[in-house]
């Protein structure tokens, strides 16, 4: 009878150790929890970076394109890619 006791009391006691380890470092536990959390924080900043970088691309392609080409644009882009300039003038490249 003593023993029954003693077993059944050290057997609740496992898994009662066993479930709080699961709650708090499991898969689906309290500390994962938080990791996932700080992780959706930084894909997302990221995600809203890329996002204003595509618009600002897709601003310029438009800008670029037959229907409303932007000659300034162009030429601000044709000089940068060639290195070309004026004879008057002044180019400074920062390295």
């Amino acid at each position: 009878m003593k023993i029954k006791s003693i077993f059944t009391l050290l057997s609740s006691g496992l898994l009662t150790c066993y479930f709080l380890y699961s709650a708090l470092n499991g898969k689906y536990g309290m500390f994962n929890q938080f990791k996932y959390r700080a992780q959706e924080i930084v894909l997302s900043n990221s995600l809203t970076n890329i996002k204003r970088t595509t618009y600002s691309l897709e601003k310029k392609v438009a800008r670029l394109s037959e229907d409303n080409m932007d000659l300034d644009l162009l030429d601000q882009q044709a000089r940068k890619l060639l290195g070309l300039a004026k004879p008057n003038e002044l180019i400074i490249q920062i390295k």
